[in-house]
């Protein structure tokens, strides 16, 4: 089922995948459709958060997630600080309700709204306090774009019920040089299939060499990798 402002739109979720670097634990603090969770590799362990117990359903049960309900600018800043402290390394995609002002219904559409810039002013001051990688979506406006200007940020056209919209979506970190997960590489459909053919043939020459030669490899593209 489609979820208002969800991500599983064509391109969206593969945009910001492709912009997720690696990491040990993943959290969501504003479930919704949940589109990134479900089309992302799985991390260690993922943390889900939302304050509608409803969308938190399908997750319940499932290994290796935990689900909370409940407040995300409140729960946040403790649970971050405890996984850091034991040595995690922590990746939060924040998918708030938008901004009203920004939306071209005005209107409310979520059971729990974020209603006025002062709650997103809170939540912009406490995502920029977190010590670990975020990502935010969002549309643009003067409120995010003064709080975030010491931000990566990075835009594009998503098809939405009401049309079609630029999103943007904000980081704390620079461009990624390796990513969680390199399923969605490419700008668009064709692109991506041509780069999975190359990864299917490149496994295929792997599994032909000994392993040796693919340790030797592996050196090799470490070296380069190395390189300034």
């Amino acid at each position: 089922m489609a979820y208002p402002g969800g991500k599983s739109g064509d391109g969206i979720f593969h945009k910001i995948i492709n912009q997720i670097p690696p990491h040990d634990v993943y959290i969501e603090p504003f479930l919704g459709g949940g589109a990134i969770m479900l089309n992302k590799r799985r991390a260690s362990s993922s943390i889900v958060i939302d304050s509608d117990a409803d969308v938190l359903t399908d997750f319940v049960g499932q290994p290796g997630v935990i689900v909370e309900c409940g407040d995300a600018i409140s729960l946040l800043p403790d649970l971050v600080a405890t996984l850091v402290s034991d040595g995690k390394n922590v990746f939060v995609y924040a998918d708030p309700p938008y901004l009203l002002e920004t939306r071209k219904s005005k209107r409310p559409i979520y059971k729990n709204e974020m209603m006025s810039e002062h709650a997103h002013s809170l939540l912009l001051a406490m995502l920029q306090k977190l010590p670990c990688m975020v990502a935010l979506s969002g549309y643009w406006s003067s409120l995010y774009e003064s709080s975030l200007q010491e931000w990566r940020s990075i835009n594009f056209q998503a098809r939405t019920r009401g049309g079609t919209a630029t999103e943007w979506l904000w980081m704390n970190y620079p461009e990624p040089l390796e990513l969680h997960d390199y399923r969605y590489l490419g700008g668009n459909f064709r692109e991506r299939e041509k780069i999975t053919r190359q990864r299917k043939r490149w496994r295929a020459r792997l599994a032909r060499m000994s392993a040796l030669q693919r340790y030797a490899l592996l050196s090799s593209i470490a070296e380069l990798g190395g390189t300034s």
